[in-house]
């Protein structure tokens, strides 16, 4: 694999997993940017930053320990907000992403890594639950096999080059047709993709995440799920109030297990795509952690999720 540039926005839990396995890997250059400094709250799941760092920016806090598991990975710490990077600022990185992150700049850097061709990742836990968005625009890679050789123990490897398209992450919000699904694919959907697509839709109108003991917030959120449902023709009830309640209320939890796993899957993810080896991430992924299960949906270009 060759030397590669990341850029790794946010420093919570998952982030903090993202960067351990991607540091220990050898990747050459990573990134950290984030503008916050650490509260009581990061001592949970967050093991770059201890109580004295407290009131420290959480990306040079973060990026002193990082350096620690790897002194040859190159480690680069950004204080400042996100946000207001030009469009420039992402040119240099191989790949960008972007965690914890509202779903409007997630578009807005998503658009800017496919005019500048780079790889682009969004990920987040919503406690119990997370989900993973790759888009990699056009994506070569190489497939292994294994042929089993007559009348011999061993078997042969072959390698079959791949080519894969992928969606933005604005497209796979605008899509809206759902009436040609079978239900035998339908109803293996989980019902938590629709579910986060519903909180990302509250941040948007609201400009953060609800707080599930304000009625106001959940009636807001109920009625969003109602509209959005009716718009892409799918059942209300296949997304439950319990389950989308859920999933707000944990929405900004941090649960050290499930960070570990998403944290584990993208990064493996990531070292697969720069190697161009394995079958990557196509393109949306959705963790259920009281189900222990994680679903893969592929949105294709002018198609329905799959």
């Amino acid at each position: 694999m060759r030397v590669s540039s990341i850029l790794i926005s946010g420093m919570r839990g998952l982030s903090n997993e993202i960067c351990k396995n991607l540091v220990l890997a050898g990747i050459g250059t990573i990134t950290i940017i984030d503008h916050n400094v650490v509260t009581e709250e990061d001592l949970g799941a967050q093991f770059f930053v201890t109580e004295g760092d407290i009131g420290k920016n959480k990306a040079t806090v973060s990026a002193d320990r990082i350096r620690q598991l790897n002194p040859r990975v190159v480690v680069i710490a950004d204080h400042s907000d996100i946000h207001t990077k030009p469009d420039d600022f992402f040119k240099v990185f191989d790949l960008v992403c972007l965690t914890d992150c509202d779903p409007d700049i997630m578009i807005r850097i998503n658009e800017i890594c496919r005019n500048f061709d780079k790889k682009f990742y969004a990920a987040c836990t919503y406690g119990f639950y997370g989900y993973i968005f790759c888009d990699l625009k056009q994506h070569e890679y190489i497939v292994e096999r294994k042929i089993a050789i007559p009348h011999k123990d061993e078997h042969e490897i072959t390698k079959l080059k791949k080519h894969d398209e992928y969606v933005s992450f604005q497209h796979v919000l605008s899509k809206t047709d759902w009436t040609e699904i079978s239900d035998r694919k339908l109803k293996k959907i989980s019902p938590l993709l629709w579910a986060i697509q519903i909180l990302w839709k509250f941040q948007q109108e609201v400009g953060r995440l609800p707080v599930t003991n304000d009625n106001l917030d959940v009636e807001k959120l109920l009625s969003l799920r109602n509209t959005y449902l009716q718009t892409i023709h799918i059942n209300n009830l296949l997304v439950t109030d319990e389950l989308l309640i859920a999933l707000a209320s944990f929405s900004l939890t941090e649960l050290t297990p499930i960070c570990a796993i998403l944290g584990g899957v993208l990064a493996q993810d990531i070292l697969n795509v720069l190697s161009k080896k394995g079958v990557p991430i196509n393109n949306l992924f959705v963790f259920d952690g009281f189900q222990g299960n994680g679903y893969i949906y592929h949105v294709e270009q002018g198609k329905h999720i799959v």
